[in-house]
């Protein structure tokens, strides 16, 4: 059931952003194809136009005792497009004669133009096509070709046209040449309209796009806080370990002066005394480590910075961890130059160099081999501990530093800790100016260096 419920959001959302794009597209293609309807129809129209525009310049060198003007006006397709065609009795007359109006679907009352006025001039045509259709945002390289049935009466060809098997068909019926098709052949007009939707285009990726981020983000801070949920419960259960050993042992050591009347024993109440003492320590320094912690003392913090020798300091932390081992362990301490000094709070830095030790003890097997390694390499300290021990997984390598985090194994607890101990060694030496880095590989042991 568990499993279900972490995979069902993901999934919504992939649902969710498959549909949204799938509307996109269905959206998109209705838009292409209404685009290119009215594409075909202007340019249908601007065919027609042109042979008007071509048609009444020649009437006006051939006659001047009467004036002829043509206009075409388009409307959403060449069906219900109109040309308007006004004749003057004299050139300088102001009020028409008579006003003809033609649907682009029929055809044209050539008695208007007197029929002596010859086949249309192809390649004057074209230039006012071509001029028209730039106009219109459609600069299409172009093949004019005037059809009469199966014959070819003429044709022209823009300079940079390239015949392809790709390229479109565009007929319109003659208007001025009875019985005559005009056959436009173009590259494909798909890239003109594409061109014109580009705007288009890139909005509804870009909603797809930050959509997706979207969902991403919210994914990613959902497994975030599933993993931290994860950790606040682990860390619970270790906590709750870690911190029932010394209250028990100071417990059974109080108990037994008590109840077996051994404090009237001053070796045995000494020793139990001891005890006491050791346990409640470990207790405060678990709880003093837990404080350090918050955000609040985390951001207080401050550091006594010193000129500090690293050999003294490394010794000496390296004495106390075989002290505190409880296994054989051997930590070989190198130091170069030999009086290597680095400008450190040497407190919290030997506290830093202590987990690293205790973490490599741990996680080492039945004996510690370590090499804690000091050493100035371009103006900088690098101070590195490396073990033979088990090793981390490269998937798990991200995360050892952050609070709470514990490398999971499985319903083994044979290691025990609560998942602070790298996080505090992260925080303090980034309060140094430096930075903690690990190169680990599951089975031959773990390298933590720190640089300042």
């Amino acid at each position: 059931m568990r499993f279900r419920k972490s995979y069902l959001l993901p999934l919504l959302a992939i649902i969710s952003l498959a549909a949204i794009a799938a509307y996109e597209l269905y959206w998109i293609k209705g838009l292409y194809n209404t685009r290119r309807d009215a594409a075909e129809s202007e340019i249908r129209v601007s065919i027609t136009w042109a042979e008007m525009e071509e048609l009444t310049a020649r009437k006006k060198q051939v006659s001047d005792s009467v004036r002829i003007t043509a206009r075409v006006y388009s409307g959403t397709n060449a069906r219900i497009s109109k040309i308007v065609s006004t004749k003057f009795a004299t050139p300088a007359d102001t009020i028409p004669e008579s006003i003809t109006v033609t649907r682009m679907d029929q055809p044209l009352n050539l008695d208007l133009f007197e029929n002596n006025i010859g086949r249309t001039n192809l390649p004057e045509m074209d230039s006012i096509l071509t001029h028209r259709l730039d106009s219109l945002g459609y600069p299409l390289e172009h093949r004019l070709v005037l059809m009469d049935g199966e014959g070819v009466l003429d044709a022209t060809t823009s300079p940079r046209y390239a015949p392809s098997s790709r390229d479109d068909l565009i007929q319109m019926t003659s208007i001025a040449n009875k019985g005559a098709t005009y056959e436009l052949h173009c590259e494909p007009l798909s890239n003109a309209v594409f061109r014109g939707m580009m705007g288009v285009l890139l909005m509804s990726a870009g909603i797809l796009v930050i959509l997706a981020l979207v969902f991403y983000l919210m994914m990613r801070a959902l497994r975030k806080q599933r993993e931290l949920d994860e950790m606040k419960s682990d860390f619970t259960s270790n906590m709750t370990h870690e911190l029932k050993t010394p209250i028990a042992v100071a417990y059974a050591a109080n108990d037994a002066m008590l109840v077996y009347g051994l404090d009237k024993n001053p070796e045995k109440r000494e020793e139990y005394l001891k005890v006491t003492r050791e346990s409640l320590e470990k207790l405060n320094g678990m709880v003093e480590q837990i404080l350090s912690m918050s955000m609040e003392n985390r951001d207080r913090l401050s550091l006594r910075i010193e000129t500090t020798e690293l050999r003294p300091l490394l010794e000496s932390v390296s004495a106390h961890a075989r002290l505190s081992a409880g296994k054989p362990c051997e930590i070989a301490v190198s130091v170069i130059p030999e009086g290597l000094t680095a400008d450190i709070d040497a407190s919290l830095m030997s506290s830093v160099i202590a987990t690293l030790l205790d973490n490599a003890v741990k996680y080492s097997g039945d004996t510690a081999d370590i090499r804690l390694t000091a050493e100035e390499i371009d103006g900088h300290v690098r101070v590195s501990v490396r073990d033979k021990g088990i090793g981390i997984a490269p998937e798990k390598q991200a995360h050892i530093f952050e609070k709470f985090y514990r490398v999971p194994t499985g319903d083994v607890h044979d290691v025990k800790g609560y998942g602070i101990g790298l996080f505090f060694a992260k925080t303090i030496v980034e309060k140094h100016g430096g930075r903690i880095s690990v190169d680990s590989e599951p089975g031959k042991g773990s390298t933590f260096t720190i640089e300042l």
